[in-house]
């Protein structure tokens, strides 16, 4: 052991990294707060007057935001208000078992053009997937066409699977047939350019990272609910991927052995219970002649006060909040956001999820736990923030540190007496 120090290496950030943490936080407080002055830029983000005005006019030069109006002051030189450009705009893509939502969305998150496709299924995976792959590439060269006269920046993927970030083919997709195709090597064939593809919980959490409304959160957990359930873990700042990019996949720990099959060999997983799919079941049992019936359907008996599909949602949500504690033990996020159809039910399912957490929390505090903005559409502005942060920020991964003064340094929590 001698003749090697024992002292931890020190890494120093470079004139550049700062530059690079400057240009992130400045961009994440003019999304935040646009219309902005460059004066309130420097008092919003603490930054020195003269290195906002230096960043402000790399970001106009680079077409990421415009100069707008002029301000009114009572005395002194009005200042002139910057926003975004919102004539960025990305592709995002839903791909889901079955069916796949695509559309435009520009840099604020606004949808501009949506459609959605539905996929037949023969029982050949590879056949289905290489149809559905045709049929998609068709609709996704027909809706960036409608981005004409826009800066496209990319195509962003979130799919149910994981993904190796570095070969970009699926890792694991067990309810979904997109394993069988090479899906990144075809879409850069049919449109080019830049191409993000990850899982649909991951793409979640990009989605917060910039449109939502906890972006300063360090431990934040997004769960995604339809056919399968898959998770996105952000802790301590960091996305947790994992060895073999597989971090998250707690939709396949064991629930109950004895419970069904699951899609992915195993018996009793923990989305055999909690998933869309699950409360189908748990309906069909109720209502034995039902055949055929969409998640959608149920939803809309649910809302118009079916008693037994209520019980089938009641019953799902109830094996969501069992799985949910086991993590919240585990893990301790400060937000957890439940991503799916399902949320359309909310008011229903909050309470049934909040007081199985507060029942066996281990500590005074439960982490808040609230559906993404729009349902599903948070996939969808998932798979756009894949490109978004790829193409517009200099430091890609995630950073403990908050990028602006947003509402999770506030985060309250429910509370219970132990």
């Amino acid at each position: 052991m001698t003749g090697h120090s024992t002292r931890p290496m020190r890494v120093v950030a470079s004139s550049e990294t700062a530059r690079e943490i400057n240009r992130d936080i400045i961009l994440h407080t003019i999304h935040r707060h646009q219309p902005v002055s460059r004066a309130d830029l420097a008092r919003l983000t603490g930054l020195q007057a003269s290195t906002v005005s230096v960043i402000v006019g790399q970001l106009i030069d680079e077409g990421w935001v415009l100069p707008g109006t002029l301000g009114r002051l009572p005395r002194g030189r009005r200042p002139t208000f910057v926003t975004l450009n919102d004539k960025h705009v990305m592709l995002g893509i839903d791909l889901r078992p079955g069916k796949a939502n695509l559309a435009l969305v520009d840099i604020n998150g606004n949808l501009l053009n949506r459609e959605t496709l539905t996929f037949s299924g023969s029982g050949d995976l590879k056949l289905d997937a290489t149809k559905a792959m045709r049929q998609l590439a068709r609709s996704a060269r027909s809706v960036r066409t409608a981005s004409r006269g826009k800066l496209f920046d990319g195509v962003g993927i979130s799919v149910s699977g994981r993904v190796d970030q570095e070969t970009h083919r699926i890792l694991f997709s067990p309810n979904a047939p997109w394993g069988q195709v090479e899906l990144y090597k075809q879409f850069e064939a049919v449109l080019g350019g830049t191409i993000e593809m990850d899982n649909a919980a991951n793409a979640s959490l990009f989605a917060e990272r910039w449109f939502g409304e906890f972006r300063g959160a360090s431990n934040l957990m997004t769960v995604s609910v339809s056919e399968g359930l898959g998770t996105g873990l952000l802790v301590d700042g960091r996305l947790l991927r994992g060895g073999g990019g597989m971090a998250g996949e707690f939709g396949h720990m064991p629930f109950d052995d004895a419970g069904p099959l699951c899609a992915c060999g195993n018996a009793g997983c923990w989305e055999t219970f909690a998933s869309n799919r699950a409360a189908l079941r748990y309906y069909q049992e109720l209502v034995p002649e039902t055949h055929h019936m969409s998640f959608q359907q149920l939803l809309d008996l649910a809302k118009v006060g079916d008693i037994r599909a209520l019980r089938a949602i009641d019953r799902m949500t109830t094996c969501l909040a069992r799985g949910l504690a086991m993590l919240v033990a585990g893990l301790s996020p400060d937000v957890i956001i439940i991503v799916g159809d399902c949320t359309a039910l909310w008011s229903r399912m909050c309470p049934i999820i909040e007081s199985h957490l507060i029942a066996k929390s281990i500590t005074s505090r439960i982490p808040r736990v609230v559906p993404a903005v729009d349902g599903d559409v948070a996939r969808i502005r998932g798979a756009a923030a894949l490109v978004l942060h790829k193409t517009l920020f200099r430091r890609n991964d995630f950073d403990s540190q908050s990028l602006d003064e947003g509402p999770s340094a506030n985060i309250s929590y429910a509370s219970r007496s132990l």
